[in-house]
């Protein structure tokens, strides 16, 4: 009879960390115990059952304390509060809600409420319902799907990833996995590249200059989640099998007359499913971390600002800390990665010498998914910043290239002779100057913005003038080097003033989509305009100073206020409707 803890606070619904059950969770039992049962190998009467489910079909719900099952002779102690339930137990509470109004009762008056009377357990039918895995296999069964939805959401962030940080489809092309044929591999990579397919942010070939190849981070990202979907998959075929099982002991085999002492209820499938899920969740989360590192790392992110700030680096510090945050979130999340099996201790006067846990390893997972759904909120905050810094750049480059071209003829034109430019024109100078200007303001990312404009045209002319190729154009106009020079003055007062016309424009809309893949773009159009999670302007946009400036017009919400609406739409899995609705593949049953 039940001997495991809840508390008051429980019965009341308060918040902080809960002693039982999850209604969700509870009704999951019902149904699974139910099922089992009704395979007509416990020895159990038609009507106990029907009297659970119609518990179940009326809301109620008996409280069940979360802990206390080994998951060795079944899920003894949970599951005889149904035991205790039927039998109108005076010390099992049952919750349900009454004309929008939460009850809670005790499990005599849940039966009178529904006029049922007290059921006496026969033989056999205590065992019939205590002794079996539903509890474990309930959990398990939640958890593994979140867990799928999870790697789908891991290939999505990956794909963002890519066009954020200038990758290349061809990381993830059929050939590759071609010559590694794993189905795991396989599938992710079509996905990953069909979530990219006609962006214009991802690179052809080594267009974006640098490293010939992308960061491990991308680069093998299909082949680092391909093998986790397959664990994934195996999981979800052990999960799914034990559901439709009987898990109790004896089981009787009415057609022969015969009764089997066996350990149907020994839940080591769950357990194995769910140690498989946990270490692809560590691994998922693993990746996510080094994503984000790259996001925010200036010598990494490919021209994106430290922090992914969207105004002067040295006074604002938008992505620090989310940074701490994923660390923070990966080291718990690789705590909880370390196994239950290996926890095993004897039980029951040795009895129970062996026993699965398998309820604990559905716990433990349960928590690794939610951390590695906060991971995953978080990295998303980061991947519309640094998307919406990277559209900011390219409207930038539209606006700013015709300015200084102009500037460029103004001031060369006059001085420049044409036997000095017979195979070199002015507009071939200035394609190759535009080429330094884009590479070098990539690589002034750390400064801030007035200072990275002057020092971005200073050294891209001084660039100009150094190489082999033009020197005789150099040596052949004297001027011309002195117009340029002139030319550098100027263009660095345009440049930056081209950028805050820009950044202004931007600031109220953002153009960001119409660069992202189609796939990509219906993501984060999710993010900002359903969720309402804004470009993040800097410290300009923190609350305070906000209201300050706007004078509370404009309420301006923490950046942890932001991550909380993504992290909230992982967890009920508006995110994962909203993924399928716009996938462009479909996707195998591994990853749903």
């Amino acid at each position: 009879m039940p001997e495991t803890l809840y508390l008051p606070k429980d019965k009341l619904g308060l918040s902080g960390e809960p002693y039982s059950m999850s209604d969700d969770l509870v009704r999951a039992i019902i149904a699974i115990r139910c099922n089992s049962l009704l395979r007509g190998h416990s020895a159990i009467r038609l009507e106990l059952i029907k009297v659970l489910l119609q518990f179940l079909s009326k809301g109620m719900l008996p409280m069940v304390p979360l802990r206390g099952s080994i998951s060795a002779s079944g899920d003894l102690s949970p599951l005889s509060y149904l035991g205790g339930l039927l039998e109108g137990n005076p010390d099992i509470w049952v919750r349900y809600v009454k004309d929008g109004v939460p009850q809670l009762v005790t499990a005599s008056a849940a039966l009178s409420t529904l006029n049922i009377r007290e059921i006496h357990l026969q033989p056999k039918e205590g065992l019939a319902i205590m002794n079996g895995t539903s509890v474990s296999v309930a959990l398990a069964a939640q958890v593994v799907f979140d867990s799928n939805n999870l790697a789908v959401i891991c290939q999505v962030i990956t794909a963002m990833t890519a066009e954020a940080l200038l990758g290349t489809p061809e990381n993830y092309c059929e050939f590759i996995s071609a010559c590694r044929p794993h189905y795991g591999q396989t599938e992710v990579a079509r996905n990953i590249r069909a979530f990219v397919a006609e962006s214009s942010l991802c690179r052809e070939g080594n267009s974006r200059g640098g490293l010939a190849q992308d960061r491990y981070a991308l680069r093998t990202a299909s082949q680092w989640i391909g093998p986790l979907v397959e664990d994934l998959q195996a999981a979800t075929s052990q999960i799914q099998t034990e559901l439709n099982s009987t898990t109790d002991n004896p089981l009787i085999d009415s057609e022969q007359s015969r009764v089997y002492h066996g350990g149907n209820f020994q839940a080591v499938s769950v357990t194995s499913a769910m140690e498989k899920t946990r270490t692809a969740l560590v691994m998922l989360g693993r990746l996510l971390l080094a994503q984000s590192n790259e996001l925010v790392n200036p010598y990494l992110s490919h021209g994106l600002s430290p922090n992914l700030v969207a105004d002067n680096p040295s006074t604002s510090f938008t992505g620090k800390a989310v940074d701490i945050n994923m660390t923070a979130y990966f080291c718990e999340l690789a705590f909880f990665a370390n196994s239950v099996a290996s926890h095993v201790q004897t039980a029951e006067m040795n009895n129970q010498s062996v026993n699965s846990l398998g309820l604990i390893a559905a716990r433990m997972t349960q928590k690794s998914n939610d951390l590695v759904s906060m991971m995953a909120a978080s990295i998303m905050f980061l991947l519309c910043q640094a998307l919406d810094l990277r559209a900011r750049d390219m409207d930038f480059f539209l606006k700013a290239r015709p300015v200084l071209l102009g500037l460029f003829h103004a001031r060369c034109s006059a001085v420049i002779t044409s036997e000095c430019t017979q195979n070199q024109n002015l507009d071939t100078l200035f394609d190759a100057l535009w080429a330094s200007i884009q590479k070098i303001w990539a690589m002034n990312s750390r400064l801030d913005i007035q200072e990275r404009c002057k020092q971005t045209i200073i050294h891209a002319a001084d660039d100009l003038l150094n190489r082999d190729e033009y020197i005789s154009v150099w040596n052949c106009n004297i001027s011309l080097v002195t117009s340029l020079h002139y030319w550098k003055s100027e263009a660095a007062i345009l440049f930056h003033s081209r950028f805050l016309d820009v950044d202004a424009e931007f600031c109220k809309c953002q153009s960001t989509s119409r660069y992202l893949a189609p796939f990509t773009s219906k993501i984060y159009q999710f993010i900002r305009n359903d969720l309402c999670v804004p470009f993040h302007l800097g410290f300009s946009d923190h609350p305070s100073i906000a209201q300050q400036r706007d004078g509370g017009s404009k309420p301006t919400r923490t950046i942890g206020f932001s991550v909380t609406k993504i992290f909230s739409a992982v967890q009920d899995g508006t995110l994962s409707s909203r993924i399928q609705v716009a996938m462009p593949v479909p996707i195998s049953p591994a990853s749903t």
